[in-house]
């Protein structure tokens, strides 16, 4: 699936849907992710590279009730797969990525601020 039909899939589906088409995609991508669960909800993390430094780059996959979600924040999503598509091959290089798909960023960035606990 190309990114722009990634896009529109993603868009109007629950934010459960959308978790799952990500995971989907990585899974497709052959990539390994952790789930970060908390009491209300799921944040997605895949690591790339070997450096302990690590660039950040993140996404959420929450929408705002009413909002499809295509460009808030399907787009996002979108391009850190994308990230992960060009880079996942980084094994042994000195640059070191962190994707972060964030659950409930439209509720008070609560899926963010639960990541300040993950290694």
């Amino acid at each position: 699936m190309n990114y722009r039909g990634l896009i529109e899939h993603l868009d109007h589906k629950s934010n459960y849907e959308r978790l799952e088409i990500i995971i989907r995609q990585l899974d497709n991508l052959d990539v390994d992710y952790f789930k970060h669960e908390y009491s209300s909800g799921t944040n997605l993390i895949v690591d790339l590279g070997m450096s302990k430094q690590k660039i950040g780059v993140s996404s959420h996959f929450d929408r705002v009730q009413g909002s499809g979600g295509a460009n808030d924040n399907g787009s996002a999503i979108a391009v850190c797969l994308d990230i992960i598509k060009r880079f996942k091959d980084l094994k042994k290089s000195d640059l070191g990525l962190r994707i972060f798909f964030f659950d409930e960023e439209e509720t008070g960035l609560r899926g963010v601020n639960r990541q300040q606990n993950v290694d």
